[in-house]
């Protein structure tokens, strides 16, 4: 009988939590621009879920600085001393140090690119990137009104 109480309950969770999605959609991935000059961080161009601090990949300038910094989470038997990058036919191999993340074998990547690294200035001109890792590529599409927001993050950190 317990059993069943369990099961049971675990069904009606499982239904409530799919109505509740249908209503409201799930969350997408998406590219976003946040202005942070009056704290000293400058612009932000971050891939992950709106209004979350699910974030695949950030990139982050001060403005006319000429250079960007290149934020993610290692997946777990990934190389933590680089971040691989991708548009089109340019790929980037981003020197990069590694501090533990939150998660068991994770960790968290910085590192720093020229505006004028070829698969950056690819990204802004097509639309197109893809973080490479374990021989993976896992792309982060730009729609629509993100390509004005990515437009406008390269033209802040130019120098």
């Amino acid at each position: 009988m317990k059993r069943r109480a369990i099961i049971g309950l675990g069904i009606s969770c499982l239904l409530a939590s799919c109505a509740h999605q249908g209503q409201s959609g799930l969350p997408g991935m998406a590219w976003s621009l946040n202005h942070a000059e009056g704290e000293g961080e400058g612009a932000k161009l971050a891939y992950g879920q709106p209004q979350s601090d699910n974030v695949l990949i950030m990139m982050t300038c001060q403005p006319r600085s000429g250079r960007v910094l290149v934020s993610m989470t290692a997946p777990m038997g990934a190389p933590a001393d680089a971040i691989q990058i991708a548009s089109r036919d340019h790929n980037s191999r981003l020197a990069a140090d590694a501090t533990p993340g939150m998660g068991e074998g994770a960790s968290y990547v910085e590192a720093q690119a020229a505006v004028t690294d070829p698969a950056l200035v690819s990204f802004e001109a097509t639309g197109d990137l893809a973080v490479m890792a374990n021989g993976h590529r896992t792309p982060l599409p730009v729609r629509g009104p993100e390509r004005r927001a990515v437009s406008d993050f390269f033209a802040s950190c130019r120098a």
